[in-house]
């Protein structure tokens, strides 16, 4: 079945384009969704002014995205999670996490927009992608710590330097000179 793009689809084309898909495909998914129409010869006499008003939509779109991708790019979103005492977490850090996360601080960021390479499930460092746009992308990094670390940390900082005052040798006392 030969369809017209009303919408990008991710691996399948951009929005204008004429693409052949599977019939069920496109009677199931894309045609009831209006992500495209069918390619009839009425519809491909009038793709050349569809193309072009798509195309002064796309570059509207992508400015207004460069813009929210400058606001994004090099974020460094801190998350504090449950975990043992190996750094293993109690569940994943996943791409609605992110999301929320991402929300609280101000940054509209849609879940399908976030792309993990694997799941995250242990505390440390990870780099995550944010695809807004085929031509609009951004990484942040994602910083994961264990629930109480920092508590801990300042903890275990304070009770190193009591050991090292208690340690520490005491000054002589002054004897009497005679």
């Amino acid at each position: 079945m030969q369809v017209i793009l009303l919408e990008n689809i991710e691996s399948l084309g951009r929005k204008g384009d004429q693409v052949k898909v599977r019939d069920g495909f496109g009677r199931n998914h894309l045609l009831p969704q209006r992500k495209a129409i069918l390619a009839t010869p009425d519809a491909l006499s009038r793709l050349v002014t569809m193309k072009k008003k798509f195309a002064v939509e796309e570059e509207k779109l992508v400015a207004e995205l460069k813009g929210v991708a400058g606001k994004l790019e090099g974020l460094k979103l801190e998350l504090t999670m449950r975990a043992t005492a190996e750094g293993h977490l109690f569940g994943s850090v996943s791409a609605h996490v992110l999301a929320a996360a991402l929300k609280e601080k101000g940054h509209a960021v849609a879940e399908r927009d976030i792309r993990i390479k694997e799941p995250i499930k242990t505390v440390g460092t990870y780099e995550v992608a944010i695809h807004l746009h085929a031509d609009v992308k951004v990484g942040i990094t994602v910083v994961v710590e264990a629930e109480g670390a920092a508590a801990a940390a300042a903890l275990a900082a304070a009770e190193a330097a009591a050991k090292a005052a208690s340690e520490a040798p005491a000054p002589a006392p002054e004897t009497p000179a005679s």
